[in-house]
């Protein structure tokens, strides 16, 4: 059982990032924010029955994503990913100088482009490594998967990602 002096916490705590984890997913600041509402509304209302056989924070980011996933079944849309941080993919990171600064730049813009193209589950376990830096473990417990699917999933992202980059000339083979 939580208090609500703690749920108060947990609200200081992730609301930022559950925030963060709506927006990549939808792309819009409202849509995103009424995932936020929901999540911890939600979370509210059932605050009493939660055991605590994992993180509240896994709990949370387990209602955002799915609360996310039902939101773009309904708007039958799936929105640009933006605000990338690109310090945090595998394909390049190096920003030696000027011209690297810029190649970092155009492969973020196409990289973009390109998570839209995967399935909303690689999307999200993408997203979920990427962007929030969760471990394979956390994104299982949060998608109620097993590791070894997160693992894959995340993997075949990653391959669908760089297939297309090749195929475009934005990235070399040796990549």
């Amino acid at each position: 059982m939580i208090d609500e002096k703690r749920f108060e916490e947990y609200y200081l705590t992730y609301a930022n990032k559950i925030y963060g984890l709506a927006f990549r997913l939808l792309n819009d600041h409202n849509d995103a924010l009424d995932i936020v509402q929901e999540s911890f509304f939600r979370a509210y209302k059932k605050k009493n029955s939660f055991k605590g056989l994992s993180k509240f924070s896994t709990y949370l980011y387990r209602i955002a994503v799915n609360l996310s996933y039902d939101f773009l079944r309904k708007k039958s849309k799936i929105k640009k990913i933006e605000n990338l941080n690109y310090e945090n993919f595998p394909f390049y990171s190096n920003k030696r100088n000027f011209e690297d600064c810029i190649r970092c730049d155009d492969i973020a813009e196409q990289i973009e482009k390109e998570v839209d193209n995967l399935t909303e589950k690689q999307k999200i376990v993408f997203i979920l490594k990427t962007y929030e830096e969760f471990t394979y473990q956390e994104i299982a417990n949060i998608l109620k998967s097993r590791i070894g699917t997160v693992k894959a999933t995340y993997f075949q992202s990653l391959q669908k990602i760089r297939e297309n980059l090749k195929k475009k000339g934005v990235i070399k083979n040796e990549m």
